[in-house]
């Protein structure tokens, strides 16, 4: 951890339950903040990272974009006399991630909640934050603590790692996940900078996201037509969405709440032929590193890939939609706003990405890319 406090900066390893920071905090009241998800996987190797520098490197970047510059809160060594590369920063990250790792013993942790059936599929979670703070040596009758302006607050930032489970649930890696389309769309573009992965650009997907938890979609309209004074339904009847897609102003698709999202067609209803359909960056969406990950490995496999306006009814005929993210993985979509995708079952393209995708993470095929990193 990383903060300013009377005027000196404080830094080093904090404990789990000392980790605060002051209620007037810049970011708690405008959002002035920039984050990543990072994943670690349980491997024979120890923690493999996955992809670890490219996250940094978009947080170093997401913090540019709001005027929060490297040399304004790392240590001298690292800053040096000027802007430090970002490369120099990276390696700083990555060096405190590994030791954060270690302190916190979360490989042989994660093989114990597992043995205990505490958790299905535990993986280390790293959440680095970089964020506008408060110097709580300030007077705030001298210097008052609140407003917009940002500038006079100190730049700090923290990395917390914990172990975490599967996102949007087992049921949903393994059947394909429920979902709904949002009645929130996304912010529309010159509203807010979708190449950082600032705070403020997920409010509207707090509120989609318990729109859709909140939500159910019966399964079977016969039966329910057919109920009667006193019958009841079970959770067998009815689909409950985990997660939701927001659409873009012009009502395009853009993203889930959390994840990126692809949509496949079959040429001529042949499996063999498809082609395969994301959101371009235009659409209002973060430049998912995930995202990049499946573009990247789908093409190599020699699948089309198209990144192009998606309308919503397109969800509703496509064969296949599955979503990306460092947190949901490849998660295959079987019903949008209670229609079936396709057969209503993950489908072979959605299958075939994530089995590479899956193994080459866990370092179970040769990492061709050079996209993991492991901490023994």
């Amino acid at each position: 951890m990383h903060r300013k406090e009377k005027g000196r900066i404080v830094e080093g390893y904090v404990p789990w339950d000392e980790a605060k920071i002051h209620v007037l905090s810049h970011v708690i009241h405008y959002s002035s903040g920039v984050f990543e998800g990072i994943r670690g996987y349980i491997t024979d190797r120890g923690v493999a990272i996955f992809r670890g520098r490219d996250h940094y490197r978009r947080l170093v970047r997401s913090a540019k974009i709001y005027r929060m510059f490297a040399q304004d809160y790392m240590p001298p060594e690292i800053a040096g006399d000027g802007i430090p590369p970002v490369e120099r920063v990276v390696d700083y990250f990555m060096r405190i991630t590994g030791e954060l790792i270690r302190k916190n013993d979360l490989y042989n942790r994660a093989k114990e909640v597992k043995e205990k059936g505490d958790m299905a599929n535990p993986f280390v979670y790293i959440r680095p934050v970089i964020y506008r703070g408060y110097d709580v040596g300030d007077d705030p009758i001298l210097k008052p603590p609140l407003g917009v302006n940002p500038l006079g607050n100190p730049v700090e930032w923290f990395i917390a790692v914990f172990l975490w489970d599967d996102y949007l649930g087992t049921e949903a890696i393994e059947k394909g996940a429920d979902v709904i389309t949002s009645a929130w769309a996304k912010n529309a573009p010159s509203t807010t900078p979708f190449m950082a992965k600032g705070a403020s650009n997920y409010a509207t997907g707090q509120l989609a996201k318990m729109e859709s938890v909140l939500s159910a979609f019966f399964k079977d309209y016969d039966k329910v037509r057919r109920l009667k004074m006193g019958d009841s339904l079970t959770r067998d009847d009815l689909f409950l969405p985990v997660e939701s897609i927001q659409l873009t102003v012009s009502g395009h698709v853009a993203e889930g709440t959390g994840e990126n999202i692809f949509v496949v067609i079959y040429r001529d209803g042949d499996p063999q032929r498809p082609i395969i359909y994301t959101p371009p960056i235009a659409a209002s969406i973060l430049p998912g590193i995930t995202r990049d990950s499946i573009i990247r490995i789908a093409k190599d496999e020699g699948y089309e890939v198209v990144e192009t306006m998606i309308p919503r009814e397109m969800l509703y005929i496509a064969d296949e939609v599955f979503f990306t993210g460092t947190a949901a993985e490849v998660t295959p979509i079987r019903t949008v706003d209670g229609i079936p995708v396709g057969a209503g079952k993950p489908g072979p393209i959605t299958l075939h990405l994530r089995e590479i995708y899956t193994k080459l993470v866990r370092g179970q095929i040769e990492d061709r890319y050079g996209w993991v990193e492991y901490v023994e």
